[in-house]
């Protein structure tokens, strides 16, 4: 896997968590550290001499392997004591042996899944507000359609292509139910089935 690219979330309600405000810069530095190192999807690995699947939010790493990404002026023993410290905490649980260590980060999938239809629903009554709200302020059509299909445009670069695509189906049944109940689309029949014939 190939963890250079990609991002995490980091909320900033940690700032207000014990583990974060009893912690040494040094452990801070290390938390962050394993959070980037965790897999964001499964992947084979090898575990005490078997294969393994990390889930997302484990890794199979080493004190050096840590300790080379946190940056050298940390100490393994820092590693340790941080390790021991978040376990005791909840923030990870972690297993060892005498070649690697298997760390797994409490609640990830809580704070790292996509919550993007969560977050579209919420955009989408905010934005159709604003528009109610803002019709005055745009005359010319043209130059608000531009700025929807910019918006649009960009929102869309953070979505994967089956969440593209459950948005487009969404989009077009807003479309469609518009055009019905505005009487538009008369292709659907409002009458009973046989009801002609009466």
């Amino acid at each position: 896997m190939n963890t250079s690219t990609g991002w995490i979330k980091l909320y900033r309600c940690l700032l207000d968590d014990p583990l974060w405000q009893c912690s040494t810069s040094e452990q801070k530095n290390i938390l962050v550290t394993l959070l980037l190192m965790a897999n964001h999807a499964e992947k084979k690995w090898q575990w005490n001499g078997q294969p393994y699947t990390c889930q997302p939010g484990q890794m199979i790493t080493s004190l050096n392997s840590i300790q080379e990404k946190c940056g050298k002026q940390i100490s393994i023993q820092k590693i340790r004591t941080a390790l021991l410290r978040f376990e005791k905490m909840g923030f990870l649980n972690k297993q060892s042996n005498t070649e690697s260590t298997l760390i797994t980060i409490c609640n990830w999938r809580d704070y790292q899944s996509y919550d993007g239809p969560v977050n579209i629903a919420d955009n989408t009554r905010v934005t159709i507000a604003s528009q109610t709200d803002n019709k005055h302020l745009t005359p010319n059509k043209n130059v608000k359609n531009e700025k929807n299909e910019k918006t649009h445009m960009r929102d869309d670069f953070y979505l994967s292509s089956g969440q593209k695509e459950i948005q487009r189906i969404r989009e077009a049944n807003a479309r469609a139910m518009q055009k019905f109940l505005k009487g538009e689309d008369r292709s659907v029949s409002n009458k009973p089935a046989g009801l002609e014939q009466w």
